[in-house]
């Protein structure tokens, strides 16, 4: 009996439960008994992951009734990570009632969401000074009417969030390179920046070798006002940092679906910095690698073969 009631100790059934958060079935586990209820719900409230996305979006649904309702549940105080993808009208309104409900936030994440502007921001700020983790980052293909997102809603944060580890802005158009120079500068603690597709060049890459001392990841795809020599300097500054889909490659639209394809396969194969510039010879240069890997396919599978001849030998 003493065995036995070792297991309904509940510190013991919270350290079972965080291996049930993992494999994504822990909701069910709720149902089992008043206990796994108990010691089960304030884990479940740590995280939320909501993802309007395939029409598989009854959790945010109830999510944002609760939260227009402001019923604010028991666990409420449990919540750190807070993640809302794709969804379009998460506007300043809701998110107001979001702030107002959970107030121990430190991870927000609202990858592709939009319907928002500077007033999320300013709030963002007023609420969460703890804040670690904010994931901006718009689809590229989407035009936001609903919310516009600038420096002046950024800097609100640089001001207030001194804990900031990680940003992602990608595709937000309406911050000018000043303001983001102004934010950089703001972040001591910044270990990954994502900057994607944003109106920066050399004068954004200083800075951040500047300011940005502990950074080790920097995403700079589809900047391409940016120099060798900058992006050199900076990792010469900061030998830690990994410089993420930087390309010294020119193409001249974006809109054409055969430098499309070929910008694609520059990436992908890692082709250096110092690479040709021009068409002609970067398709020269990925029919080259293309050969190279299919021939060290062939050798590799040749020397399989071989070793599993060698084997069916031995065994004969």
């Amino acid at each position: 009996m003493v065995q036995s009631s070792i297991f309904y100790l509940s510190e013991l059934l919270e350290q079972i439960l965080h291996f049930l958060v993992i494999d994504k079935s822990l909701y069910l586990a709720l149902f089992v008994s008043q206990l796994w209820y108990r010691c089960g719900a304030p884990i479940l409230w740590k995280r939320i992951e909501l993802k309007w996305k395939n029409k598989c979006h009854s959790q945010l649904k109830k999510f944002m009734k609760i939260v227009r309702k402001r019923q604010k549940p028991v666990y409420s105080s449990n919540l750190t990570h807070l993640e809302i993808s794709n969804y379009h009208p998460l506007s300043d309104k809701k998110f107001n009632s979001i702030a107002r409900l959970f107030l121990n936030i430190v991870y927000l994440d609202f990858n592709y969401s939009i319907g928002f502007s500077d007033k999320t921001l300013k709030q963002i700020a007023e609420f969460y000074p703890d804040l670690k983790y904010l994931n901006l980052q718009k689809d590229e293909y989407i035009s936001c009417n609903m919310g516009i997102i600038t420096g002046e809603g950024l800097y609100a944060i640089a001001r207030s969030c001194h804990k900031l580890e990680y940003l992602n802005i990608s595709h937000r158009t309406d911050i000018c390179e000043l303001s983001i120079c102004n934010i950089i500068r703001s972040y001591p603690r910044l270990q990954q920046l994502n900057l994607n597709f944003c109106k920066i060049s050399d004068i954004t890459i200083k800075e951040i070798a500047g300011s940005c001392l502990n950074l080790k990841y920097l995403n700079l795809e589809g900047c391409s006002n940016i120099s060798k020599e900058a992006v050199d300097q900076l990792v010469s500054l900061n030998p830690n940092i990994h410089v993420e889909n930087f390309m010294l490659i020119r193409i001249p639209s974006p809109n054409n679906g055969v430098l499309d394809v070929i910008h694609e396969l520059a990436r992908h194969l890692g082709i250096s910095h110092d690479a040709s510039r021009d068409v002609a010879s970067l398709d020269n240069y990925i029919n080259d690698e293309l050969s190279r890997r299919l021939s060290e396919c062939c050798i590799l599978a040749r020397s399989s073969f071989r070793r599993s001849d060698h084997q069916l030998e031995r065994i004969c």
